[in-house]
């Protein structure tokens, strides 16, 4: 992997493991009100411990943008939900 490849960059203060908790935890205080919530993430095992108790379904995305021509194609994505997917 290279030194910008892991894609918490969206923003000049990145977007760590943290701010990955405090976002679940946003999105159980929500759910927890009553609102219909629903959040695409990129998959892996802890994004989807995070929203364990939730629904949960894993697509395929298609990805565009690579640095290298055979790195572009379809990942996973998991989608999570307070209500039917």
């Amino acid at each position: 992997m290279g030194k910008f490849s892991d894609f918490k960059r969206y923003t000049k203060d990145q977007f760590y493991e943290a701010d990955q908790e405090r976002l679940a935890v946003k999105f159980r205080e929500l759910a927890g009100k009553g609102c219909f919530v629903l959040l695409s993430n990129s998959f892996n095992e802890k994004t989807a411990k995070l929203y364990s108790g939730f629904l949960q379904r894993t697509v395929q995305m298609p990805r565009f943008v690579n640095c290298r021509g055979e790195g572009r194609g379809k990942v996973d994505e998991l989608l999570i939900s307070n209500y039917g997917l």
